[in-house]
């Protein structure tokens, strides 16, 4: 009877052992499936994941949307090597300067969001200006002064508006930072 009982402590500890390693390798295959391998930021399944639990918490969120200014003449003149040393380096700095519980995103090529869940609008609008100067006064070798063009969205859990038609209020006041001259920070009103 004691050998049945040791094998069968045994089996338990080894089943035990192969759930722990399925579980583990289930939730790096989660984390990678939400980060984008070249920033570790969050990547557009994070992000609408975020987007959804906001909206489903009836929590208000601001957003940032970030491009990074004439980014096509970095890969250009220093090639696509370079070109992710920078976007790895403004990740870098978007943890710098955001809040622990912020949501930092890529969602494709050189453009950047940032979910600050809480947060009015004059305060992403704050964080929005400290990271652009940030990014301006951080020499990235071998590109140097590199910039970039914010616009800054709220999402009212009290409004009617989807979080979608926030994102794109702040993209077009990204794009009106851009118009405006870039390395800018353009904040869009409850009206726009």
């Amino acid at each position: 009877v004691k050998a049945w009982y040791f094998e069968a402590a045994e089996l338990k500890r080894a089943l035990l052992f192969g759930l722990n390693l399925l579980q583990e390798r289930i939730g790096r295959l989660n984390r990678d499936a939400q980060t984008d391998p070249l920033t570790g930021l969050g990547n557009r399944r994070s992000l609408e994941f975020s987007l959804s639990l906001l909206e489903a918490e009836g929590r208000d969120f601001s957003v940032i949307v970030m491009d990074v200014d004439h980014f096509k003449r970095i890969n250009d003149g220093f090639g696509h090597d370079v070109g992710d040393q920078v976007l790895r380096r403004l990740a870098e700095l978007m943890r710098r300067c955001c809040r622990e519980g912020d949501v930092l995103c890529r969602t494709g090529g050189e453009e950047f969001l940032i979910l600050l869940p809480g947060a009015p609008l004059e305060i992403a609008s704050t964080v929005a200006q400290r990271l652009r100067t940030c990014v301006q006064d951080s020499a990235i070798a071998p590109v140097g002064a590199v910039t970039v063009s914010l616009g800054v969205a709220q999402w009212q859990a009290s409004g009617d508006e989807q979080p979608a038609t926030t994102l794109s209020k702040a993209d077009r006041a990204l794009y009106a930072a851009k118009r405006a001259g870039r390395n800018q920070v353009s904040v869009s009103q409850a009206d726009n």
